[in-house]
């Protein structure tokens, strides 16, 4: 009786552990993964390539992270549609900000192999992760 007392013991005290550290979270403790927060898509046709990021709520991309690349070239790009704000980040200072959606387009030459282009970014959550480039 002594050890079953004991066993009922040790297993409410671990519920009651782990549904105290369930109230501590909450939906904001929860961070996505970065294509679940960045949802990237693109189109292109023989001149052109555009590329169109949905940023989940509670997220953003810093402007001036975006970078496109051919081989050692990078290629100049065109904001089409962007939510861009200035944003005081603690390691950056002022800087620019893209949140909701971002499209851009920049052009291409015929020879290009659109599986050589490269597009990184990076972006953090409003509660503060960063996520390194992607």
């Amino acid at each position: 009786m002594y050890h079953l007392l004991k066993i009922s013991q040790i297993i409410l005290i671990a519920l009651s552990s782990n549904l105290l550290a369930q109230s501590f979270l909450t939906d904001d403790d929860v961070i996505l993964r970065a294509p679940d927060a960045f949802i990237i898509s693109g189109d292109a046709n023989s001149n052109y390539v555009k590329i169109k990021w949905l940023v989940a709520d509670g997220y953003y991309l810093y402007k001036d992270s975006l970078k496109i690349s051919y081989g050692s070239k990078e290629l100049e790009y065109k904001i089409l549609n962007s939510s861009e704000s200035t944003y005081s980040d603690e390691f950056f200072g002022e800087t620019q900000i893209l949140k909701e959606e971002l499209l851009i387009s920049f052009n291409i030459a015929n020879s290009f192999n659109k599986n050589n282009i490269l597009i990184y970014f990076q972006g953090c959550s409003e509660s503060g992760f960063c996520y390194p480039m992607q």
